[in-house]
């Protein structure tokens, strides 16, 4: 019986370093802003070429997740996404997305895509 807890030790110990609810806000966030912001460009009249790449930056604290997309559109014009949830541990975070298409801000919104109210 002691073998096995000394063997559970070092499985419990890499379990209690996963927060699966960040993993889970990291993963919608991601999978959201990719769509969003389609929509969105889509609705200016860009097209998004083969989808958007994206990924999780690094963060200080549990309470704000960054996202980075990277794509193209159709006509081969660089486009950026930055998505950042501020209190993403709390029930109602805040967002704010930044689109650029080569460099020249086109968005800056609370929410992307169908059904965004943004109050501003």
């Amino acid at each position: 019986m002691k073998a096995v807890i000394l063997a559970l030790i070092p499985l419990l110990m890499v379990a209690a370093c996963e927060n699966p609810v960040r993993k889970v806000a990291e993963s919608s966030l991601r999978n959201a802003t990719a769509r969003g912001a389609a929509d969105e460009l889509r609705g200016l009249g860009y097209t998004i070429r083969a989808g958007m790449r994206c990924r999780t930056l690094s963060a200080d604290t549990l309470s704000v997740v960054r996202v980075q997309c990277v794509g193209r559109t159709h006509r081969g014009e660089p486009v950026r996404v930055n998505a950042v949830a501020y209190q993403a541990n709390s029930p109602h975070p805040r967002q704010e997305y930044v689109i650029t298409v080569s460099g020249r801000e086109v968005v800056r919104k609370p929410c992307l895509g169908q059904g965004c109210q943004d109050p501003r």
